[in-house]
């Protein structure tokens, strides 16, 4: 009996790729690898950067085919803390057939394990996982999507699949592309379609790009150029949290910083409108700057800071003044829009803060819906936002 699988060839697979900034060839034709910066800026970022950007939160293959299975050889990599003593947990795949999850797998990833000031320490021993996803009986060619996990890197060694595969053409229209922290990044999202930029591009009927990086989203430059490289009609940028808990930077380092990534932005990209996003609420920083830490009860909060220790450290609300002041000061930027994200997540909302920062899965479908709401409202900057990105894509 002939085998009834066919190879997925690699220039099918990189055409096939969706919410990539790049799909690298790794040395020796040992896979493909999509990341989420390009190879030579994350040589020039920060470990954790780097790392972030190799998660797929977002990424997915999207192709047509009459196949009812297909295979997947690959590496997935998650990050465990050293002082936790844990297991890294399974990587979840999940597979869509016209817009309905169908299948979801999970395979057993390999460990890499951090330290906790952010340096790695140690891989596991490398686990190639063959995952096998049903798509269902076909009565010819549907468009299938192969989501993978928000927070794993792939290392996807060879694709199979029962029929031949094509990839799917590139949907028309607005092309939105989102940088922000681990709230954006989603890994405590339910799923891989759960994190709320998943739920609001796809709601919005948009082609879209998260550029979520888990504990940095911190106006790294390289970030910026990577944006600018990138074909997009409209931008949504947001900035607060993790510069807070990390202690990242003061007022003073904080605002030159912010022109300067929106400068190496606006220069590649001109005309595309770029909505600059203030934090969601959280109380536990509201006031308090960072650095982090765990309170009695395990939540994460601020630090009590007094005197010349506090000067010009940020809390959240000092982020939420300084940002509106850099967009204050861009007011000829006509392109540029401000949104306070307290309108996605306000004071009454912070329930949905398990652990004091981050949204349950409820607060992440909360977060999308209002999104999509305002990104639907002529009225609202966010609206106004995507109008003008919209009349861009069509003209």
């Amino acid at each position: 009996m002939a085998d009834p699988w066919l190879p997925v060839s690699t220039a099918v697979l990189e055409s096939a790729f969706r919410g990539v900034v790049a799909v690298h060839r790794e040395p020796a034709g040992t896979g493909l690898r999509p990341v989420r910066l390009h190879p030579d800026l994350m040589t020039r970022s920060p470990e954790s950067l780097a790392l972030m950007a190799r998660f797929t939160s977002g990424v997915r293959l999207r192709f047509v085919t009459a196949a009812d299975r297909v295979r997947i050889e690959a590496v997935f990599t998650r990050y465990v803390m050293a002082h936790l003593e844990q297991p890294a947990s399974r990587a979840e795949l999940l597979a869509e057939v016209d817009g309905i999850v169908v299948d979801a797998v999970a395979a057993e990833p390999t460990a890499l394990v951090f330290e906790r000031r952010g340096a790695a320490l140690d891989h596991g021993p490398e686990i190639v996982s063959t995952v096998e996803l049903e798509l269902g009986p076909a009565h010819g060619e549907r468009e299938v999507v192969i989501w993978f996990p928000a927070d794993a890197a792939v290392l996807v060694r060879s694709v199979l699949a029962t029929g031949e595969v094509r990839a799917a053409p590139a949907a028309a229209g607005v092309r939105w592309v989102h940088h922000g922290s681990s709230i954006s990044h989603g890994g405590d999202a339910a799923d891989a379609r759960g994190t709320w930029p998943a739920q609001a591009g796809r709601a919005l009927g948009v082609e879209w790009t998260n550029l979520g990086f888990g504990g940095n989203a911190l106006i790294d430059p390289p970030t910026a150029r990577a944006i600018g490289r990138i074909p997009v009609d409209i931008l949504t940028l947001k900035f607060g949290i993790n510069i807070v808990t990390g202690d990242a930077m003061r007022g003073r380092v904080f605002v030159p910083a912010l022109h300067g990534f929106l400068d190496t932005v606006r220069d590649a990209h001109p005309d595309v409108p770029i909505v600059l996003m203030s934090a969601l609420s959280c109380p536990a920083f509201e006031e308090l700057p960072g650095p982090r830490r765990l309170d009695a009860e395990g939540r994460l909060t601020g630090t009590v800071r007094t005197g010349e220790d506090r000067r010009d450290a940020l809390s959240l609300s000092d982020t939420r003044a300084r940002v509106e002041e850099v967009f204050t000061a861009r007011a000829d930027d006509l392109a540029l829009f401000l949104m306070d994200g307290r309108e996605l997540l306000g004071p009454d909302d912070t329930a949905h803060l398990y652990d004091g920062v981050h949204p349950d899965p409820a607060g992440y479908n909360l977060v999308a819906s209002r999104f999509v709401a305002a990104a639907s409202d002529p009225r609202r900057p966010l609206g106004r936002a995507f109008a003008l990105a919209r009349s861009r894509a069509a003209g």
